[in-house]
């Protein structure tokens, strides 16, 4: 078998090819280009007879050097950093590092302790759209927050009356209306049938909107705190700012869901997923993304809950034996089981046994909630290589039968 191994960069990449044996047959630098890509594939093949004799370590498993490699038809291996300095130790005991010779050192690791590491073939093409999508999603859900922040902040400062208009400040009726009146004195100069209005415009129902509109005219009616000139002056500008940007980021997490819809419809895992305990209309798309249309990329579950970030890690040495929590692992999937399992001890009596059981014993609410979690990501992973969907009657059969209950 040929082993090699890439150093990977942003402009070039380091690359050294090892045979069996361990004597190096080539070191050089490609450049992160087509010709760079060919280059390495290239140079590789005059080594090895098949593409199926050689074996790729590499520490990313985003980049285009990785979409080409797998094109092409590549046996990847990704190692953790952490792992490949660790591997770095067994060559010398300085701290000296270079990009060649960390090729070289991923390169003869993958040689010598292949049987260490799982390779994991690249996502299928739904799965990573749902990937790219979802991960985009959450981005502009957390930028969405960070600009309420701010606008709740600015609002505090010169017009705190508004925090209490509308039951949520990212309705299209509260943007609306804080556009137009966005200070104190032009607000409460409007009629209520002005405010329903309004708020009819920005997906009120009628009945709805008149109620509202009393309430917010009542509220504006009520004697104010007035702030300096300057600040009332200031602060309307920067509140017109951020609600222009919540505008925009309300409408990019609108389109963008309905991407996500449009992905996930047609994705194999849908069903069996969407059957899961506490997996809401968020969740589906997002466990499917990440865990990829192929169960069988995982060697096994133990790599699965690892993955997921689900099982802990064991430290013990002598009469020192602690467990902790599994940081190395893919956070967008461990964060999604998190949610899932918050929902499945409300509504799955299993869940909340094995919750409550935990809790009485002293574990902490995290650590309980992963055990949860834990469970779904080990029921999932039987539900996909069966193609079976979920079924709460047969899975406490099955815990009953085995003494779980």
């Amino acid at each position: 078998m040929i082993c090699v191994g890439i150093d990977w960069a942003d402009k070039a990449h380091s690359v050294c090819v090892l045979d069996a044996e361990g004597n190096k047959l080539a070191a050089f630098d490609v450049a992160h280009s087509q010709q760079g890509f060919e280059k390495a594939h290239s140079t590789i093949a005059k080594y090895a007879p098949s593409i199926d004799q050689v074996g790729v370590a590499i520490e990313t498993k985003d980049s285009l050097l990785v979409d080409f490699l797998s094109e092409v038809g590549y046996t990847l291996y990704f190692l953790n950093p952490r792992q490949t300095d660790r591997f770095r130790d067994r060559h010398r005991m300085s701290h000296s590092k270079t990009d060649s010779f960390d090729a070289y050192v991923l390169a003869d690791a993958l040689r010598t302790d292949q049987r260490l590491f799982n390779s994991l073939s690249p996502l299928d093409e739904q799965s990573l759209s749902l990937r790219v999508l979802s991960r985009a999603r959450k981005n502009l859900v957390q930028r969405k927050v960070a600009i309420q922040n701010e606008l709740t902040s600015a609002l505090k400062r010169y017009f705190p009356v508004a925090l209490e208009l509308f039951n949520d400040l990212d309705s299209q009726g509260a943007i609306d209306f804080l556009l137009q009146y966005p200070t104190y004195q032009q607000a409460r100069t409007v009629s209520s049938t002005r405010i329903a209005a309004i708020l009819t415009k920005g997906g009120f129902r009628k009945d709805a909107a008149a109620k509202r509109a009393e309430t917010v005219k009542q509220k504006l009616g009520e004697p104010q705190p007035i702030p300096s000139a300057n600040v009332a002056t200031v602060f309307p500008v920067a509140v017109k700012s951020l609600l222009r940007q919540l505008k925009d980021a309300l409408r990019e997490i609108r389109d963008i869901e309905a991407q996500i819809k449009v992905a996930h419809r047609d994705h194999p895992n849908k069903d069996l997923i969407d059957s899961l305990p506490g997996v809401a209309e968020i969740l589906g798309p997002v466990i499917a993304g990440e865990l990829g249309a192929e169960v069988t990329r995982y060697a096994n579950l133990r790599t699965l809950r690892a993955y997921a970030g689900t099982s802990p890690v064991t430290v013990s040495s002598g009469k020192y034996c602690a467990v902790h929590f599994r940081r190395a692992c893919n956070q967008h999937l461990r964060r999604a089981l998190h949610l899932a399992a918050q929902t499945a001890i409300r509504e799955s009596v299993w869940a909340r046994k094995l919750y409550d059981r935990l809790r009485a014993a002293g574990k902490s609410y995290g650590r309980a909630l992963r055990a949860v979690a834990d469970q779904l990501i080990e029921m999932l992973y039987v539900m996909l290589i069966r193609r079976t969907p979920y079924d709460e009657d047969y899975h406490l059969r099955m815990q009953a039968l085995h003494g779980k209950t």
